[in-house]
């Protein structure tokens, strides 16, 4: 296998995913029992549950989850051209970045937010282009809307991208479908909660509450290791870079392209602020600001020459395994 990871021939890409997805699985298989934590999201407690009870089942679930996120992650990027030259990059990045941020105890809560936030992303990207897909745009405010369900400190993260959905979109149509996407899972939720004999004004609270997700903040302090800030740090580092050769090679792209581009910097602002000043911040959002500086990095390896991108890639790599201790 090549570690010039810009040059990555498909069958490369997908080896180097699946490994991480069955290392990922491993270290899920040896972690320990998760710390209940009071609060947070309605669906967070059902998560963790299921792998309080079900440890060897949700270990080995991350194997299907990992590498169907970073397909559908990865795809997206891939086949709308985001980078000035044709990659498979995102398919290995996106399942190192996977396992470096969900080797926790409660991994299976992380992996499902991940999950979504690949969905957001790998179905979004399409929709900003001439040709936009209802459905594409549906299904993506859809999981978008369910992301509050599972860790309320993301509650800023959609509203603020469904507000740029359906400022950049600008037709009423897609506006509305946009919204009923996002309010939908919440309605749905609600609404069992009211069949089972419960008020659906309190139940709407405990998904979009953000003091819920308050509870959460403490558990960034511990999630933040020495190995995950190298880790962290080294990414947006890279990511810093690719930013910088984008700006110098952004005339070659097209407008979808520009724009994708524009709302990855936009939400990477915004995770960084929300990890800095936000009280109710948690894993998760360390988590999605992974995925989203990872999702730029291609066009750094790309841009740079075949032997620094081998060293600054397998530096990446060892970083992300170091996470485990």
């Amino acid at each position: 296998m090549i570690f010039d990871v810009a040059r990555h021939r498909f069958s490369e890409g997908l080896l180097t995913l699946l490994l991480f997805a069955v290392m990922a699985a491993a270290v899920a298989i040896s972690a320990g029992d998760i710390v209940p934590m009071e609060g947070g999201a309605p669906l967070r407690g059902f998560v963790d549950g299921i792998t309080m009870e079900y440890p060897i089942l949700s270990a080995l679930a991350m194997l299907p989850i990992v590498v169907y996120a970073g397909l559908r992650y990865s795809r997206a990027a891939v086949r709308v051209g985001i980078y000035s030259a044709s990659s498979l990059a995102p398919v290995a990045l996106a399942g190192i970045a996977m396992f470096a941020c969900t080797s926790v105890s409660d991994y299976l809560s992380m992996m499902v937010i991940v999950l979504l936030m690949s969905e957001v992303l790998g179905r979004l990207l399409y929709c900003f282009g001439a040709n936009m897909r209802i459905g594409f745009l549906f299904t993506s405010m859809l999981s978008l809307g369910a992301i509050p369900l599972v860790d309320s400190s993301l509650i800023p993260l959609v509203l603020a991208l469904l507000l740029i959905v359906v400022v950049v979109r600008g037709t009423l149509r897609e506006a509305i479908i946009s919204i009923t996407g996002v309010a939908l899972p919440t309605f749905v939720y609600c609404y069992i909660v009211w069949l089972l004999g419960g008020d659906f004004d309190v139940a709407f609270m405990d998904v979009w509450s953000v003091d819920n997700a308050v509870a959460q903040h403490s558990a960034v302090l511990a999630y933040l290791s020495i190995p995950r800030l190298v880790f962290l740090g080294l990414t947006l580092f890279a990511n810093i870079c690719s930013i910088i050769v984008y700006r110098s090679v952004k005339v070659t792209l097209v407008d979808s392209a520009r724009i994708t581009w524009r709302l990855l910097i936009a939400l990477e602002v915004l995770l960084v602020a929300m990890l800095l000043l936000m009280p109710s911040a948690s894993p998760a959002v360390v988590a999605v600001l992974v995925l989203v500086m990872t999702m730029m990095m291609p066009q750094l390896f790309i841009r740079i020459d075949v032997y620094a991108a081998t060293i600054a890639y397998l530096i990446w790599v060892v970083s992300a395994l170091a996470t485990i201790f």
